[in-house]
């Protein structure tokens, strides 16, 4: 027997109903939304659930609800029950898998909001996580968003360090130092102050944090081709562009750079260390480009 006497009644209930469930999940979203008590991933659990929970509802009240479903007679219903059944797991096959996906990297954690990372060759700064999708701003300020299915199954680079607790000059060294550091290649030793002055950045770094724990250390690379032709002219002007942006205090330590390629051009690897990746994400395009008119200027000389 259905809940209602009428469709016409059922429909009035039903739209009551679906703009109240619809106004209180915006109420619970905005509400979890400025909340800084509750962690990011119970805040997407909660939201979530009460959106699966509005769903169910909706459904059956429909189903329940209008007295024209309950005097169909049973054999259609069922035929009807399972076309329907299927339709909607065909339609959510997506959503659910997304939505495993969505558990497992919550669980795993690769990479969290405000994490620097690169997906499929997209690079950014994780805007925002939930059980199906996450966002990604990219160095050309687009939002891009990808399922946590496609996520889960694509290689992920994420540049940032957890370092953890501090304890001692040796051992925050020890976690952000790549081998190429501890070997100091000829080309940074001819073309800088070598390894005295990244010494002494690195200890100016560490001496700069008074909390027992450390914030969040992004460690980003990128690649750049260098012609043959007036490589060690463009090597000095490059050691002095990181002297500027180091004096400038823009990234907490020194730009980095080693050769890890000799091919057709010399690939050179810059990596920029902050703690802050909004900075890598406002300044590392500007340093790129610095990097380039370095290489348009004298590759000709």
């Amino acid at each position: 027997m259905a809940l209602f006497n009428s469709d016409l009644e059922a429909i009035i209930y039903f739209l009551i109903i679906a703009v109240s469930f619809y106004l209180l999940n915006k109420l619970i979203s905005s509400t979890l939304g400025r909340s800084k008590k509750i962690p990011l991933k119970q805040k997407t659990i909660i939201n979530y659930a009460f959106k699966i929970a509005t769903v169910l509802i909706i459904v059956f009240f429909v189903i329940e609800g209008f007295p024209f479903i309950s005097q169909i007679d049973k054999t259609y219903t069922a035929v009807l029950t399972g076309a329907i059944s299927t339709a909607i797991a065909f339609a959510s096959s997506g959503i659910f898998a997304n939505f495993i996906s969505g558990i497992v990297i919550m669980l795993v954690r690769p990479f969290e909001v405000n994490d620097l990372i690169k997906i499929e060759g997209d690079k950014g700064i994780v805007r925002e996580i939930n059980l199906t999708k996450m966002k990604l701003e990219t160095f050309d300020n687009i939002i891009i968003e990808k399922s946590n299915g496609q996520v889960l199954s694509s290689k992920i680079v994420n540049y940032t360090i957890k370092l953890g607790k501090k304890k001692s000059l040796e051992d925050f060294k020890r976690k952000i130092l790549a081998p190429q550091d501890i070997g100091f290649k000829d080309i940074y030793e001819n073309t800088s102050d070598s390894k005295i002055e990244f010494e002494k950045n690195l200890k100016r770094a560490y001496d700069s944090f008074s909390t027992k724990y450390y914030p969040k250390l992004y460690n980003y690379t990128f690649r750049m081709a260098f012609p043959y032709k007036g490589f060690r002219l463009m090597m000095n002007k490059v050691a002095e562009l990181c002297d500027l942006y180091n004096q400038k205090n823009i990234f907490r330590i020194k730009p980095q750079f080693d050769i890890v390629n000799y091919n057709v051009s010399i690939i050179v690897k810059f990596r920029l260390f902050t703690f802050n990746s909004q900075k890598i994400f406002d300044f590392q395009p500007k340093f790129a480009k610095d990097v380039y008119d370095i290489i348009y200027k004298y590759k000709s000389l």
